[in-house]
């Protein structure tokens, strides 16, 4: 059927405006995207009342028809341009057109004639955009310094009206002063730029009244640093010894990591470039000042760490306590002993005498340095054990050394019995302080006896035991002697009178022996006169 038949009579109609009822369509405006479809809501539910339906486009350069529904024939006649383009919905008279075009932009009206005659229209605003595609985001520089560096990031897409920016996951948070953006919303500017500004991933929304797109995530590089920079030491000690090791480590907060170099009093340490170096069998050229430097290259900027300083010591080692004399006799000799060590130098000793500290004075002299110890006129007192602690700042040593003092015999005495009974076993022993120890011998009445023992035994008491016993103590090495004595009697029967004084016993003693003189000289005298008979 040719569609222009019908057109005519309609657009006659639609002049005329006669009986036109409005209300066919749901809405009078509709947005749509370039390759996608719309559809046009009506309001019609059935079209057993109308005669024919009509969907135009209409523009200033004038009306373009779409599709021509003729109820009463059942036939459709549809524009050649929309043919493949359009879905007619015959029941509700709803069109769905696209996918779309820019040039489908427009309005598009809807005219039903009842079988009354009369006229009934819809009209509906269509805006066609363009698809919201190629969301990017560009940036003024490929890397930012931090502090120094202002930043603007731009978002472009086609087909966006709007736009939104996200930090992660939430949205950017702008303060107006270093951050903010333009009226348009596309464009971020930072300055000063901060690491922290904008941690990422960066997402521009771009938006339209119908979709929105996300672009690709966008990493800011924030180049910074060197900054905290941090230097250890191990050992951690200032002082070190003469041989052994020392670590020293280094470290910066920096984007791009930081360039390090070692520095050693003052000048740089060649080939020393790593963040960990070790120096080996240290001796005393590597006291002195180290310290660490870290260099960015991208912001070009330095950082020193705090100066280490190390001292390298030689341990002490080999001390050894020297006697001026080895013979040390109480009351006449005096004795310097000195401390030294092998190796190392002592920046302090300490004596000690038997683990208790030495105390110096008048007779106990120390030098300045406290080295030597003197010691005039030594006494029995000073035997002992001398102890000597050389200390510096990396160790201690010490040695030890034995003092032996020569002296006595002094307090000699006799223990025992003074008053014993016939056939009773005698001990009487003799003692005295001395060192090495005395040797002793002993008198009985004046006589030297056979007996070179501390302890005298007398296994059977006899009369002729009774008498004055004297105890010789002799140092064997000051051939010094000294001496007591210890009186014995001896009772020929009964108790011994424990009253009686050491007169009366001597005198007992001694007219026994005067009885006994008196016998011997009768018994003699006897004998010659029988010889001369």
């Amino acid at each position: 059927m040719d569609f222009s038949n019908f057109w005519l009579p309609l657009l006659i109609l639609a002049a005329l405006g006669c009986c036109s009822e409005g209300g066919l369509l749901v809405t009078d405006k509709m947005n749509g995207v370039v390759g996608k479809n719309v559809t046009f809501k009506t309001t019609i539910t059935s079209t057993q009342d109308f005669v024919t339906i009509a969907w135009n486009l209409n523009k200033v350069e004038g009306i373009t028809p779409i599709i021509t529904n003729v109820l009463s024939s059942n036939t459709e006649d549809i524009d050649e341009k929309y043919t493949g383009r359009v879905i007619y919905n015959k029941t509700t008279c709803e069109l769905q057109l696209g996918p779309l075009v820019k040039e489908d932009a427009g309005e598009y009206t809807l005219t039903a004639v009842t079988l009354k005659g009369k006229q009934q229209n819809g009209r509906i605003d269509l805006v066609v955009l363009e698809p919201v595609t190629d969301i990017k985001i560009s940036s003024n520089v490929p890397e930012a310094v931090e502090f120094n560096s202002t930043v603007v990031l731009t978002c472009s897409a086609k087909g966006s009206f709007t736009y939104k920016w996200k930090n992660g996951s939430d949205p950017l948070v702008v303060d107006g002063t270093r951050v903010q953006l333009n009226a348009n919303g596309n464009v971020l500017n930072i300055a000063e730029v901060r690491r922290t500004d904008l941690r990422g991933p960066i997402f521009c929304i771009a938006e339209n009244a119908l979709e929105s797109g996300t672009s690709a995530p966008f990493n800011l590089t924030v180049i910074y640093g060197p900054e905290k920079i941090i230097m250890t030491q191990t050992p951690t000690d200032s002082f070190l010894k003469k041989g052994s090791n020392l670590t020293l480590a280094c470290s910066a907060q920096s984007d791009p990591p930081a360039q390090l170099k070692w520095m050693f009093n003052g000048g740089e340490m060649p080939l020393k470039t790593t963040s960990s170096i070790t120096l080996t069998n240290l001796d005393e050229t590597n006291s002195g000042n180290y310290s660490c430097v870290a260099y960015n290259a991208k912001t070009n900027r330095y950082i020193s760490s705090p100066v280490a300083v190390v001292s390298v010591m030689e341990a002490l080692s080999g001390t050894n306590i020297s006697s001026s004399s080895s013979l040390l006799i109480a009351g006449t000799s005096a004795v310097n002993i000195s401390c030294s060590a092998a190796t190392g130098k002592a920046e302090s000793v300490e004596w000690l005498k038997d683990n208790k500290p030495l105390v110096p004075g008048d007779r106990v002299i120390l030098s300045a340095d406290k080295k030597t110890l003197t010691i005039v006129k030594v006494v029995r007192e000073d035997a002992g054990d001398y102890k000597c602690q050389l200390k510096n700042k990396v160790n201690q040593d010490e040695s030890t050394y034995k003092m032996v003092i020569i002296y006595g015999p002094e307090n000699v005495k006799v223990d025992g019995k003074r008053n014993v009974k016939f056939e009773e076993l005698v001990k009487i022993t003799c003692s005295a302080e001395s060192f090495p120890p005395s040797t002793y011998s002993w008198k009985h009445n004046g006589t030297s006896m056979n007996s070179s023992n501390a302890v005298l035994t007398i296994n059977k008491a006899k009369i002729t035991n009774s008498g004055l016993y004297t105890c010789e103590a002799l140092n064997p090495i000051t051939e010094i002697m000294k001496s007591t004595t210890h009186t014995l009697a001896v009772t020929e029967v009964g108790e011994v009178d424990k009253a009686l004084s050491g007169g009366a016993i001597a005198g007992i003693v001694i007219g026994v022996l005067v009885v006994v003189l008196i016998i011997a000289c009768i018994i003699k005298n006897k004998k010659k006169t029988r010889s001369v008979l």
